[in-house]
């Protein structure tokens, strides 16, 4: 491997087969001219689930394969990433992501040789075919919330970093780490972004990959639950950005009531939940219940009194 590296690519993976990434990135790497070395770095982070990735990595140039004994957590195995890299500039991508254009390597390229500090591609279900109906709730979900167009994203830079398309030069990537606070799932890459957009400039393109791990609403809706943690220290971190926005300003309203009431509503929205079909009210309905858990745990941490909700 050519030890002159501009750009390493990231790929953190956990329980998925990462083949048809690594031999879409390969392909695109092969057309590049011998000033655009790339190299990428696939590191598993403790997988309980084997696939045949080691054998893929292994055939392909350029591709460095790592197996960690114990996972690490979302923030500490891509701070290791990080470390590995040779790149002047990183780009991280999620192991169940798939570019949407063929140039899409060459287009990072381009704009790392203008010198960018921080560039968000995006997301995309370009190459999603037709979906099981269970599914439906996560693309109509992600299609309001994360997957939009760079314009929108642009407005508020920071509340749209996400590490499954993101590029930026390695030394901010080493400077500015992920925080290893953040355990368990979710939140950690929004709250690295908004420490990257206080020092550096943070800019959203339209350069999307595909994100194929379309989950059922029943998965997505326990791992909401399970992110609970994240976005109370998210919001505990950074009460003036996020204390206006989404669920945490609603919870700040329902943590006057009493715990049962809060307890009952948790349950009677888990229930419907399960219960319907359509789109609309099953966002509508997560919505709630998010809040209503960010109440309870803003209840037990004491952190507002009622009368300054």
């Amino acid at each position: 491997m050519n030890s002159r590296v501009f750009l390493s690519i990231l790929i953190p993976v956990y329980n998925w087969d990462v083949a048809s990434l690594l031999h879409c990135l390969s392909a695109q790497c092969s057309r590049l001219t011998q000033q655009d070395q790339v190299e990428i770095i696939v590191v598993d982070d403790g997988s309980s689930r084997k696939f045949n990735n080691f054998s893929v990595a292994a055939g392909l140039t350029g591709v460095l394969y790592e197996e960690l004994p114990e996972n690490k957590g979302r923030a500490a195995v891509r701070n290791l990433l990080v470390q590995l890299a040779r790149g002047t500039y990183v780009l991280f991508l999620d192991a169940d992501m798939l570019p949407d254009r063929q140039d899409f390597v060459q287009t990072y390229l381009g704009l790392a040789r203008s010198g960018r500090d921080v560039v968000c591609g995006g997301i995309s279900y370009q190459q999603i075919g037709k979906t099981k109906r269970a599914d439906s709730f996560y693309i109509y979900k992600s299609m309001r919330t994360e997957a939009l167009p760079a314009a929108i994203r642009n407005i508020t830079p920071w509340r749209y970093i996400f590490t499954s398309n993101i590029m930026l030069r390695r030394d901010i990537a080493a400077s500015v780490g992920f925080d290893p606070g953040f355990i368990g799932y979710g939140f950690e890459d929004i709250e690295w972004g908004i420490r990257l957009e206080e020092s550096f400039k943070v800019e959203h393109v339209d350069n999307t990959c595909t994100h194929t791990g379309v989950m059922s609403k029943d998965v997505v809706f326990a791992k909401m639950r399970e992110a609970t943690d994240n976005y109370y220290r998210l919001f505990s971190l950074y009460p003036g950005k996020t204390g206006s926005a989404g669920a945490i300003g609603l919870a700040k309203h329902l943590q006057c009531f009493p715990d049962t009431i809060l307890l009952l509503s948790d349950r009677l929205l888990s229930t419907l939940f399960s219960f319907f079909s359509w789109n609309r009210l099953l966002f509508l309905l997560f919505q709630l219940d998010k809040a209503v858990l960010v109440a309870r745990k803003l209840k037990e941490q004491k952190l507002r009194p009622c009368q300054d909700a």
